[in-house]
């Protein structure tokens, strides 16, 4: 047997080439391998479960230590993200039809709940949908839960500098925008984690939890940051409602520009 790479000769026991170094491979390439060979490349080793553990039970020890200097101890936080989402894109495209289903089952209960709509909206939105070129909300929602699926890691690195610019508003001292970058991708890293777990636990038991992720997200945010500026529950609840003042104009701002979009593309669609 030969060193693939040098073309040095091997004996059957040699788990390293002793010319060049290169590992000797003899098993198949499979999904399993690469996502475990990725994860590797990406710094899985004692340092993520050390961060993973230190976000959950001591966020704010993390967050000091890390951004005053202690790196070695921890995993670079966007090494960290890139690790979270790695799995939970190789989880979603496992069970890509049962993701497009949960997440559009989820975003029609979401909305639902957050809206009590009259006959006269449900009109609307229907003659809404029918302009896109959509037949009902449930088409809709499918649609926006397929181009989640396809355009994820984007969607995900949009929500960094977002999340971040939020945070930096409502927070702001003692940490500049690169710092509170830093703890956003930590949060949001976490998070996604949160996510996956919601989605694998929804697929064992059969029952959607998909709804409560955002809560999750909400609890745990608000958990992190109280813990990092020692908030009491009342300078807390101001912060949460700034937060989500900042974020609803965000959202106004981000859906007229949709609808903008979504009309323009309809009109260009319905001329060719």
């Amino acid at each position: 047997m030969n060193c693939k790479n040098c073309k040095n000769e091997l004996s059957i026991n040699d788990k390293f080439c002793n010319n060049c170094g290169a590992k000797v491979i003899k098993e198949r390439i499979t999904i399993k391998s690469l996502f475990s060979h990725l994860l590797i490349s990406l710094g899985w080793d004692s340092n993520f479960f050390i961060t993973l553990r230190f976000l959950l039970s001591k966020p704010q020890i993390l967050i000091k230590e890390y951004i005053n200097g202690t790196r070695k101890k921890y995993t670079n936080p966007f090494t960290f993200f890139a690790i979270s989402l790695a799995i939970s894109l190789f989880v979603f495209n496992q069970y890509s039809n049962q993701f497009i289903l949960l997440s559009s089952t989820t975003s029609i209960q979401q909305t639902n709940e957050l809206e009590n709509v009259s006959a006269s909206t449900a009109n609307n939105d229907r003659k809404s949908l029918e302009f896109l070129g959509y037949k009902n909300q449930a088409e809709f929602q499918k649609g926006i839960a397929e181009f989640q699926l396809k355009y994820y890691n984007l969607i995900s690195f949009l929500y960094l500098p977002l999340f971040t610019l939020i945070a930096f508003l409502v927070f702001r001292k003692p940490y500049n925008y690169g710092e509170h970058l830093v703890i956003n991708t930590y949060f949001l890293g976490i998070t996604t984690f949160f996510g996956v777990l919601s989605f694998i636990f929804s697929l064992i038991t059969k029952f959607n939890i998909l709804f409560y992720a955002t809560l999750f997200t909400f609890i745990y945010y608000s958990y992190a940051y109280r813990k990092i500026y020692k908030l009491s529950f009342g300078k807390l609840l101001l912060k949460i409602l700034k937060f989500f003042g900042i974020l609803l104009v965000v959202i106004i701002g981000a859906v007229i520009i949709g609808i903008m979009i979504g009309i323009v593309l309809a009109m260009i669609k319905s001329k060719i």
